[in-house]
């Protein structure tokens, strides 16, 4: 059969990739002697393996991860106070499939950031819809859609993924507007859409943060209900890597629960 048609049908199918590249394949096959089962089998293969790599690149896209960590580059014995199975557990992502939360505190540097990346990744590759943003992009983005109208579109975008990371909880203030988004946020993913959140802070600071009691005790009601929290007591990374470059780190106070 004329390699032209072929490649018109294979095009037609949506098999881009075996269409472009089945001159070598036909070839190969050839040359190879290959039984037609086999032929068949990995074309489709590489068919499903280009899909599946097209369609991880386009959640990893959409999550909008600042960068991207596996667990393997976590150092548990540079942090003793975070329990490793408890860590694997979560990473198997069937907190997502109860809609429950991850809680990360601790002080800064201690890895909060790294293991919620690292979490939000592997859900990622597991093919969960995930969306990651600061706190502080967060506060701002809300400002910005307040002036023009357009809160609702955001409360709605931060509803539909099935997996939000929130990160730097505690680091600056909410305004007004941004803690009532947040709180809706929180409100209309409660036991539906999973978040890990990290904080510098303990929940008896989250008043401040919120700037309201009520708000944000609220606020960790719907948190807490169902959620596993990790309490990070460990040495920061960063001072550890200044130590090691002879910089003396200036003192960072500990973390309280």
């Amino acid at each position: 059969m004329n390699t032209d048609l072929l490649t018109e049908r294979l095009e037609k199918v949506g098999w881009q990739l075996s269409a472009n590249q089945l001159e070598g394949i036909l070839e190969d096959a050839s040359k190879n002697n290959v039984a037609y089962s086999d032929f068949l089998n990995s074309i489709l293969m590489t068919e499903i393996e280009h899909r599946e790599s097209t369609e991880l690149s386009k959640r990893i896209k959409r999550a909008r991860l600042p960068y991207f960590k596996t667990l393997e580059d976590f150092d548990f014995a540079f942090q003793p106070s975070i329990n490793e199975k408890r860590v694997r557990e979560v990473m198997t992502c069937r907190f997502i499939d109860n809609g429950f939360n991850v809680l990360l505190l601790g002080p800064p540097g201690v890895g909060k950031t790294h293991l919620a990346i690292s979490i939000a990744a592997e859900a990622v590759t597991k093919g969960y819809r995930t969306s990651f943003i600061t706190a502080n992009d967060f506060v701002e983005e809300c400002q910005k859609a307040e002036k023009s109208g357009l809160l609702p579109r955001i409360i709605k975008r931060y509803c539909r993924s099935e997996l939000l990371i929130l990160d730097e909880i505690g680091y600056f203030p909410f305004d007004p507007i941004s803690a009532n988004a947040l709180f809706q946020i929180i409100s209309k993913r409660y036991e539906r859409g999973s978040i890990i959140l990290t904080s510098n802070k303990s929940y008896i600071e989250w008043g401040k943060i919120f700037g309201d009691e009520v708000l944000a005790t609220a606020i960790l009601d719907r948190l807490l209900h169902h959620a596993t929290t990790f309490n990070i007591r460990g040495d920061s990374y960063r001072m550890r890597e200044k130590k090691r470059a002879g910089i003396q780190p200036t003192r960072v106070d500990s973390f309280q629960e």
